[in-house]
This record gives C-alpha cells, structure tokens and sequence, in this order.
C-alpha cells in the first residue's frame, strides 16, 4: 500500500492559491487517486515504487492496465506538484543546465509559460529531464506520467481545472502566471540532481 504525502498548512500558498483550494485538491482529488490505486492494487504482491509501477505495468492483466495507470499518474503528478509548492533558492546546477539548456532562466520561464497556455483541456505541463539529459518542456493530457515515455519529471504545474478554478474561475492564464511565485526551486533542483 503506497502512503499519501502530507500537506502540513493548506494556507502556505496563499494569495495565489487558496487554503481551501489546496485542501479540496489534496484531500479530494490527490487522495481520491491513492485510495483508487491502493485499491486497485490490493490483490497483486509486487515490491515496486511508484515509478518503477509504471515501467513494469505489464505483469498486471491488461483489462486493469489502463485504469491502474490512469490512478496511478494522479498520483505521480499530484505528488510531484506538491512537493514543489514553497519558496527556494535555484542551484547552481540546475540554474546552469536551464541557460545551456533555454539560453537563459527567463528563457525557460517565458516557455513553460507558453507551453502551459497551449494546453487544451485538462492535464499538466512538465519539465524533464530526457534520455539525453537534456531538460524539455512537455505538455501531456488527463493523467499520463512521462515515465510512460521515458522522461524524468522534475517540475510540473497542475493544470485540471480543480487546481485553480475555485481561486481563478475561467481565467487560467493568472494562475499559470502566478506559479512561478510559488516554486520551490531548492526541490526542483534536488529532483533535478539526484537524476544526474
């Protein structure tokens, strides 16, 4: 059974997000996700992390892949979003890796942006690390993890409707904005060097 993580003060975000908004996120959807995961894998025996789940759905019967996959992605990605919430100083490494990697901080930050604004309906906007080491910025859909593709989230912004619009209603390009006002660059640095 897979262990929720824990949100020690909903109103840490605030203004830009909500106490009430980062309860219902984490205590409706977030574990929503983990419940049906756990639930879904009660009956099998297996010793894998989460990520190493995603690699190695194929020893699960096929009618059950999808919807394992499916919770299990929701967990991921919420997990990864929340633990990048906070406020912290960029590394070196990383600080570097993004100016080679975008020409510049304000280069990377302007894409992600971008990027996060060209997503149409609900899903999440990453940045990972890919086979290459090279760090990219992907949009994917529902709750598809980039391990299923072979790419190592290091940061992503939540982009469901149910992550913003109790605080932002229809206007998600603000929101989408204001996240950069709550990243935690010191954990983004670390999931960025452990993978190096």
């Amino acid at each position: 059974m897979y262990k929720s993580i824990e949100i020690d003060n909903y109103a840490a975000y605030e203004p830009y997000i909500s106490s009430y908004t980062m309860s219902v996120h984490y205590n409706q959807h977030y574990k929503k996700y983990l419940n049906n995961l756990n639930n879904l894998l009660s009956k099998y025996n297996f010793d894998y992390s989460k990520e190493e789940l995603v690699k190695n759905i194929d020893v699960f019967p096929i009618e059950e892949r999808a919807n394992i996959l499916f919770n299990l992605g929701g967990v991921l990605n919420h997990e990864l979003f929340f633990n990048i919430l906070g406020s912290g100083p960029i590394s070196d490494e990383l600080n570097d890796k993004l100016i080679e990697d975008f020409g510049s901080f304000d280069n990377f930050k302007n894409e992600f942006i971008r990027q996060a604004n060209l997503l149409v309906g609900s899903g999440y906007t990453f940045l990972v690390l890919n086979k290459e080491k090279k760090l990219e910025i992907i949009n994917i859909v529902n709750q598809d993890t980039p391990y299923s593709y072979g790419l190592i989230p290091i940061m992503n912004l939540d982009l469901w409707e149910h992550a913003y619009y109790l605080d932002y209603q229809s206007d998600r390009k603000t929101y989408i904005n204001n996240f950069f006002s709550i990243i935690d660059f010191s954990k983004v640095s670390s999931n960025y060097e452990k993978e190096i």
